[in-house]
């Protein structure tokens, strides 16, 4: 099922809606729920959907893109680090998936303190294959949050495709790109791995060592 909303003004009430229709979904395998850049998106609207998502338990494929907090005073989104606790809570409960697509891009009000309370829940999806995360530009994240997350993918033993956006997280510096290659490099299952550092404080010679890696390719120009 595939749910995009790319209208303004109906951010939290549309959210609202869905989240009374999603439990009515009881054998759904496969969900995409796009949400676009809307008017008055909060942590309210999305933490509603999240706990909806958190009763199908038959789903095996999940798509999640948030709106981004970016516009000007008529366009305001608030997504916090609240939310990613709900998505927390909600991968605890989600345990067969096998494929997870998590796009924050843009959330600056999203910090490690977030990521890390993510990151818990990820690391119970003991059955997944496939895993995306989007961080573009949520500058808010750095190294503590990237090594959390590291760690999770760690525990995952089936997992073999990681793509991982870090373009503009500006608090990731050569200690993340350090943990991101040390765990690359102890992995036996991941066979396809892109990871972008563009517009992080990873140096050159960090760069260097994450491109020793076999099997993982780095966007950092």
């Amino acid at each position: 099922l595939f749910l995009w909303n790319p209208y303004n003004n109906m951010g939290d009430v549309c959210l609202v809606s869905l989240s009374r229709f999603l439990p009515t979904l009881t054998r759904i395998q496969e969900l995409s729920i796009h949400w676009g850049v809307n008017n008055h998106t909060s942590d309210e609207g999305c933490c509603e959907m999240i706990k909806a998502i958190s009763s199908l338990y038959t789903l095996s494929h999940l798509q999640l893109h948030l709106p981004p907090s970016y516009g000007g005073s008529d366009r305001i989104n608030s997504i916090t680090d609240r939310t990613m606790k709900s998505v927390c809570t909600m991968l605890r409960s989600l345990i067969t998936l096998s494929h997870l697509d998590l796009d924050l891009i843009e959330n600056k009000k999203i910090t490690d303190s977030g990521v890390i309370d993510f990151s818990h829940g990820l690391s119970q999806l003991t059955h997944l294959i496939s895993f995306q995360i989007n961080l573009f530009w949520c500058y808010e994240v750095g190294d503590v949050g990237v090594s959390h997350v590291m760690d999770a993918i760690q525990s995952l033993q089936h997992l073999s495709r990681l793509h991982m956006n870090l373009w503009g997280c500006r608090g990731v510096t050569d200690v993340g790109g350090q943990k991101i290659g040390d765990i690359m490099r102890a992995s036996t299952s991941l066979i396809d791995v892109e990871v972008d550092i563009k517009e992080t404080r990873i140096s050159e010679s960090g760069v260097a060592n994450l491109r020793s890696v076999k099997a993982v390719s780095y966007t950092h120009l």
